[in-house]
């Protein structure tokens, strides 16, 4: 199903492993208290891409699993951080004037918001019951779309697609993080 993107990584001379197997993915899910939406979790199954700036799901040791665990809180310890930085959404009311309650309010928001899977670099796949989440791009509060699914994804990061020709109208939403966006 995914030929068509592990063709184009390949090409572009990223390294892959064999995929993951069944056992692995349950191991890396309860080590991450994470759950794979379908997609990545049968893309990964495939083959797992192990180049600069890809995660290795498959390392165990101690340095790497915490390397993914900072990676997996990043975008989540930044906001919680630094709340004020967030684009007030206008569909959450009017923005309060009162920084404190601003802060309380974005942390609130961001408590609920689903966690993010990294897939390359700084580039994330919300951990949402969806069968092909989007993927997003976030660099401290910088969010955008970086692809409507796995596949659109590759295409734009590593194949001819520009990020402008996403078709945003197909996204889904993402709770929080597509507010901030």
């Amino acid at each position: 199903m995914y030929e068509k993107s592990l063709n184009l990584l390949k090409e572009q001379k990223i390294e892959f492993e064999n995929g993951l197997t069944v056992d692995e993915m349950t191991q890396i899910e309860k080590i991450y208290e994470i759950k794979f939406p379908v997609c990545l979790r049968e893309f990964l199954m495939m083959g797992l891409p192990v180049s600069k700036r890809f995660y290795n799901w498959r390392n165990m040791e101690t340095k790497n699993v915490e390397y993914i665990r900072q990676i997996i809180d990043q975008p989540i310890r930044y906001i919680n951080d630094m709340p004020e930085e967030v684009y007030w959404c206008d569909d959450w009311g009017k923005e309060p004037d009162d920084e404190k309650y601003l802060k309380e309010e974005v942390r609130k928001r961001l408590s609920k918001a689903p966690k993010l899977l990294p897939i390359f670099s700084h580039r994330y796949m919300p951990m949402i019951l969806e069968k092909n989440p989007p993927i997003i791009s976030v660099h401290g509060v910088d969010i955008i779309y970086f692809g409507k699914d796995l596949e659109d994804y590759f295409e734009v990061e590593f194949g001819d697609k520009s990020q402008s020709e996403i078709d945003f109208d197909k996204i889904k939403p993402i709770q929080f993080w597509s507010d901030i966006i």
